[in-house]
């Protein structure tokens, strides 16, 4: 092999292996983000069990505001509804019944409801989160979070994963497919950190042999000029 392939292999080598560093720096970067927002999350927020018996009720009452989730008999396929006060909010449909739940568990999949403490003001909050599609390959799941205060107010955000805020990421765990996180899903799926040491490996060995390339190149230049 002449000189010049080898100095372009080296510099291939280097660069691949410089870019796939690189990239698993970003990676590692951002689970640290994603672990010092989740810690500052875990220190803030406290979930209080709406569980009786083991179940969640499908009809709560949070400073005056009932909430109720059913299905309809008589559709088919069968519906999920949600109500405020008596009032249709979200009817969804595609979705498949736990028939093996009770409670809140019928709705896995759709809806979920879940009271959180805020430690730093004292106050409470109950969220209510909504898958509003199942998502595919032709478009992504969106949700819906009504978030009530202890006046009773209700905000309403819908959004999906490109779109979701640092709170609905958490309000929505429980009812997407994943485990999603702000800055990056790589802390909460299996494997990852596996992936993440094995590329790293893979880019150093890449570097390191550009290296010795580029030396065994330049060493054997020497002993030819003397």
């Amino acid at each position: 092999m002449d000189d010049k392939k080898k100095k372009a292999i080296s510099i291939f080598l280097m660069v691949i292996g410089t870019i796939i560093i690189i990239l698993i720096a970003y990676f590692l970067i951002q689970c640290l983000r994603e672990r010092f927002y989740q810690n500052a999350f875990d220190e803030r927020y406290q979930e209080i069990t709406l569980k009786e018996n083991g179940i969640i009720d499908q009809v709560q009452v949070f400073h005056g505001v009932k909430l109720h989730t059913y299905v309809t008999e008589e559709d088919k396929p069968q519906k999920v509804i949600f109500e405020i006060k008596d009032e249709v909010k979200n009817e969804l449909e595609g979705y498949e019944i736990n028939s093996d739940g009770e409670g809140m568990e019928f709705y896995s999949e759709a809806i979920q409801y879940k009271q959180v403490k805020d430690k730093k003001t004292g106050k409470e909050q109950f969220i209510v989160s909504v898958r509003k599609s199942p998502g595919g390959e032709s478009s992504p799941a969106s949700f819906r979070t009504y978030t009530i205060n202890e006046n009773g107010v209700i905000k309403v955000s819908d959004f999906t994963m490109d779109t979701k805020s640092k709170l609905g990421t958490q309000w929505i765990r429980g009812i997407s497919d994943e485990t999603h996180g702000y800055y990056t899903n790589l802390p909460y799926q299996d494997g990852a950190i596996g992936s993440i040491l094995f590329l790293s490996l893979i880019g150093l060995l890449l570097v390191a042999s550009g290296l010795w390339l580029r030396r065994h190149d330049f060493k054997k230049g020497e002993d030819a000029a003397g």
